[in-house]
């Protein structure tokens, strides 16, 4: 684990794509590493480490896009693999529907958390990034799902999941939990009980918690 760790890091310094891609597909396809762990213990800190760009070097903003392009491309051609392994899962009978606020563009977070479900039986409806509220308004009245799910990274669209909470508690008929997530949350876990969350979810085994009924 270690040794692939630092082998993928290296050629994602490097923004090698190609490499980066393959490397990751013969892990997982080999059985050597699962989804959830390459997710978690790859994926992630490099995605952290894209974070490094200094403010002050506004250069290098390029470099942040291939990064976060290598990990969407590596989360897509495996996402094969996820519809098998949620085929042989047993079924939640639970719809969730995904998705962040108008404006927020960060959503790698949230695919992964896509494929985290997906593998785990549940129905997923994935919107994704910078989704207006009367869109989500409008998925969640054809879906009809059990759970929204919000991830909010930027701080300062807190008060747009906040409106999307209200808009759902306020009209929806049918009892639905309101799950949020991303780093705006975890750097600032007063906000949850604030915007009027249910369930808070930061990583894959919060999510078979969720599946045993152990966070409900």
């Amino acid at each position: 684990m270690d040794k692939f760790y630092n082998e993928f890091m290296e050629l994602f310094s490097l923004n090698r794509m190609d490499d980066c891609v393959v490397s990751a597909m013969e892990e997982v396809q080999s059985g050597r590493i699962t989804i959830p762990v390459l997710y978690e213990k790859i994926l992630v800190p490099a995605l952290y480490s894209i974070d490094d760009c200094p403010e002050s070097d506004p250069g290098c903003i390029w470099d942040e896009h291939v990064k976060t392009s290598i990990i969407r491309t590596i989360i897509e051609v495996l996402y094969p693999i996820v519809i098998d392994l949620g085929g042989k899962a047993e079924k939640t009978g639970d719809k969730i529907v995904l998705t962040c606020p108008e404006k927020e563009y960060h959503e790698v977070g949230l695919r992964m958390m896509s494929d985290f479900f997906q593998i785990n039986g549940y129905q997923v409806i994935y919107i994704g990034s910078n989704t207006p509220r009367d869109q989500v308004w409008q998925a969640i009245r054809t879906e009809k799902p059990n759970y929204v799910g919000i991830s909010v990274t930027d701080y300062y669209l807190l008060f747009e999941a906040k409106r999307i909470v209200e808009k759902i508690k306020t009209e929806c008929v049918k009892d639905i939990k309101i799950i949020l997530g991303g780093q705006a949350f975890r750097n600032n876990p007063h906000t949850i009980e604030e915007i009027g969350g249910d369930i808070y979810i930061q990583d894959y085994n919060d999510v078979l918690a969720l599946r045993e009924g152990e966070n409900q």
